[in-house]
């Protein structure tokens, strides 16, 4: 259950996922469209995509500094050293806490929060009514 309990780029992308599900679920832009004004819908749709785009460029973010491809991590980030890089993935990664987490593990739920977050933007943007 330590797992659990550790703080790290994970547990914040899982709660960021989850905070976007509830909001699209609560706002429910797609039953919306026939009572909004134009206006009004094309901001809905606008705070459905950005949020959308924000919280998916930080999975994305978190999953290539997991899987060690500094020069991509970089272009997202600016100058930084292979030090510091090696140290935020070392704390992605939980590796200065009781469980490590693994690699393959890490990237595999990164990729499974975004599979999720975008099925999420599709159904309740264009699909639920």
């Amino acid at each position: 259950m330590g797992f659990f309990k550790q703080k790290g780029p994970l547990q914040r992308d899982f709660c960021e996922v989850l905070l976007y599900v509830v909001a699209l679920w609560a706002l429910k832009p797609a039953s919306l469209q026939d009572i909004l004004t134009v206006n009004q819908c094309d901001g809905m749709w606008f705070f459905s995509a950005a949020f959308f785009a924000i919280v998916f460029v930080g999975i994305v973010s978190d999953y290539l500094l997991i899987t060690n491809h500094f020069v991509a991590w970089k272009a997202i980030h600016g100058n930084v050293n292979q030090t510091t890089f090696q140290e935020l993935q070392k704390f992605a990664l939980c590796e200065n806490q009781k469980v490590a987490i693994e690699p393959k593990l890490a990237s595999c739920i990164l990729v499974v929060l975004a599979g999720c977050l975008t099925a999420a933007f599709v159904w309740f943007t264009f699909i639920c009514r």
